[in-house]
């Protein structure tokens, strides 16, 4: 039963103990590795789940990817890595380091033809790297691309099954790379940051799932790749274990008057660029609302 089959009747109001729940909802599959699982809600991947994962460069996205195919593979689903940033060579030499083998690589950039080749080869679950890098040779203007491009990606994965994750970059002041339109739009959301106190952690937070729960998972990287292993965090003042609240933090830290957002770093100890893209995933949520621009902006609760 596919979910975008039923847009008209979803057009009805239905009682909710009328309406028909997919079998795609019960369809779900796993990774295998329970830490990996976890960063992504614990409740596996439903077909035709969209997601995004952003991070700094460095942080270890390709990485990540790479190794969530490879066990995907191993699992019995068809996988792909689709690049627009880096070619099959770079690629192959990255998946050699970290011990990926069974993964496909392509190196394109034209929504158009990735989503026809995805569907072609009936893959399971396709990483794109990376957002910016999409184009269409369709005649439109930023916006309309950005339409486009989300339209196509979201619509190929939600008819055909296919779960498909883009990679976002960070910009300097931390703020996502390119339009926000598909972050928006997709099943959830993936922020991958540096540990403060050990260069060897990661700490991915799921800051919007519709699938499964949101959090934080701390997990290490070596020269080899993700281990995927639990870690536990000795000091309870750490930022793997504060960053669980972050979220709460700085929702409660807005007063009933508003907030600007000096106000909001003291208040909440959040700060720098992973505090400017919480306040705007926030608002665009509709949690918060703002009033003015720049260093005079001042948020309220909704």
């Amino acid at each position: 039963m596919n979910v975008l089959k039923q847009i008209e009747s979803n057009k009805q109001f239905t009682r909710a103990s009328d309406v028909v729940i997919p079998d795609i909802f019960n369809r779900r599959f796993f990774t295998g590795k329970e830490e990996l699982d976890n960063v992504f809600g614990g409740s596996g991947f439903v077909p035709g789940f969209t997601f995004t994962l952003a991070a700094a460069p460095g942080t270890g996205k390709t990485t990540i990817c790479l190794q969530t195919l490879e066990l995907l593979e191993q699992a019995g689903k068809k996988t792909a890595y689709v690049s627009g940033e880096e070619t099959q060579e770079q690629l192959a030499f990255t998946s050699k380091r970290i011990n990926v083998s069974r993964v496909p690589l392509a190196n394109m950039t034209d929504v158009d033809d990735i989503c026809k080749a995805i569907v072609d080869n009936k893959f399971d679950f396709v990483m794109i790297d990376s957002l910016p890098t999409l184009t269409t040779r369709k005649k439109l203007n930023t916006r309309e691309k950005e339409e486009y491009v989300t339209t196509k990606l979201i619509q190929t994965a939600k008819e055909n099954e296919i779960c498909i994750g883009v990679i976002l970059h960070f910009t300097k002041t931390g703020t996502y790379k390119g339009s926000t339109l598909f972050p928006h739009s997709c099943d959830c959301n993936l922020i991958m940051t540096r540990n403060d106190e050990d260069e060897t952690l990661r700490d991915v937070e799921a800051t919007k799932n519709r699938f499964g729960s949101t959090g934080v998972m701390t997990i290490e990287i070596s020269a080899s790749g993700f281990t995927f292993e639990k870690v536990e965090v000795a000091n309870p003042t750490t930022k793997a274990t504060a960053k669980k609240s972050k979220r709460e933090m700085v929702i409660e830290s807005i007063s009933d008057q508003g907030s600007s957002v000096a106000d909001i770093v003291k208040d909440s100890s959040v700060s720098g660029g992973y505090l400017t893209t919480l306040l705007r995933e926030l608002y665009n949520e509709g949690v918060l609302t703002k009033e003015g621009r720049g260093a005079d902006t001042v948020y309220k609760k909704s």
